[in-house]
């Protein structure tokens, strides 16, 4: 039988990229949401350039 995960339950670190470029990383997602906000207001920079994604770290196994 197969368990669908929530991906907070995965360990790793949340990324803020802008342009495809690494800005920053934390392993708190609420700091990277605070860092995206404060260097990239929504008035200024369009959404399509800012992006925010986990990489996932140890032994994952889905079944």
């Amino acid at each position: 039988m197969s368990k669908e995960k929530n991906p907070e339950e995965f360990q790793g670190e949340w990324l803020l990229l802008f342009n495809d470029e690494i800005i920053d990383h934390s392993n708190n997602i609420e700091d990277i949401l605070k860092l995206a906000e404060e260097k990239y207001p929504e008035d200024r920079f369009p959404d399509d350039d800012i992006k925010i994604s986990k990489v996932l770290s140890g032994d994952i196994r889905l079944h």
